[in-house]
């Protein structure tokens, strides 16, 4: 039958496939960005890789610093919690990009010291970061065209929005014309650079779309073949049908109805004899 050959086709090619070494692409990258921060009473979240207060760094009575803003708690110069709900990112292609903090406790503190971004890219990794935004709640205060790099990190990319310390900072002008945010600091940016196509709403429409396509030729497939599996046993059963008699298909068409019910008991027996000398056939 077609269908069945259909069928070991498709079972074969599966099996072909399942066979195959699958590689994984060599185009997969995988960074990380963080928001990094310090207000005018140095309450603050440093970069991830600090040796003091990094990523994984943990005090003596247990604090992480690394995720919370930490302050200070005089007298004493304790170290203290001062909120701070992180967003983070991974970047995985080239594209835009948010790090951010909310729930902060910055006192009264009116002015921020630092203000940069902290990522694991290494400074030779050929990865650029464009059009770097500082957004405080909600409202753009600056725009960087091209991200400035601190010039005191010289491992990774960490792009720099405020440092008071820094004069090449302090000349952008309008830099330091903000109010003091009260719910959320933002740092968005562009990525370039990584090898890996930017993922966009036309790319996953057209993703989708593919699909759609994909699993209406699957189904219009499945639909053909059941047809064509259907259209085969209406075939054989009227040829099971057409090997009665004619004389007692005639004999039935022209005689009373005590000859057509004689006619079809006739008929149903000659089918049911055939149908069992099918069955020892394919029994044998």
């Amino acid at each position: 039958m077609k269908f069945s050959k259909l069928l070991s086709a498709a079972c074969a090619a599966v099996m072909a496939l399942s066979a195959l070494a699958i590689p994984t692409s060599a185009d997969e990258v995988s960074y990380h960005a963080y928001i990094g921060v310090q207000s005018a009473s140095y309450t603050f979240r440093n970069a991830w890789n600090d040796t003091q207060y990094g990523q994984g760094v943990v005090s003596d009575d247990g604090m992480v610093y690394f995720d919370q803003l930490t302050g200070w708690e005089n007298p004493g110069n304790k170290a203290v919690t001062k909120g701070g709900v992180f967003t983070d990112a991974e970047i995985t292609c080239d594209g835009t990009y948010t790090v951010s903090v909310t729930d902060f406790d910055f006192g009264e503190d009116e002015t921020l010291n630092l203000l940069f971004v902290s990522t694991d890219i290494p400074l030779d990794a050929g990865i650029t970061f464009s059009d770097v935004k500082v957004v405080m709640d909600g409202n753009t205060k600056y725009t960087f065209d091209e991200a400035y790099l601190s010039p005191d990190e010289t491992t990774y990319v960490s792009p720099m929005c405020i440092n008071i310390w820094n004069e090449d900072l302090g000349k952008q002008d309008g830099l330091f014309g903000y109010m003091m945010p009260e719910n959320s600091i933002e740092i968005q940016f562009t990525v370039s650079g990584t090898g890996v196509e930017a993922v966009t709403e036309a790319t996953e429409a057209e993703t989708e779309a593919e699909t759609e396509a994909e699993t209406e030729a699957e189904t219009e497939a499945a639909t053909e073949a059941e047809t064509e599996a259907v259209t085969e046993a209406e075939t054989t059963v009227a040829e099971t049908e057409a090997a009665a008699p004619a004389e007692a298909q005639t004999e039935a068409s022209s005689s009373s109805n005590v000859g057509v019910i004689i006619a079809v008991v006739a008929a149903v027996i000659v089918v049911a004899v055939v149908v069992v000398v099918v069955v020892k056939k394919k029994n044998s």
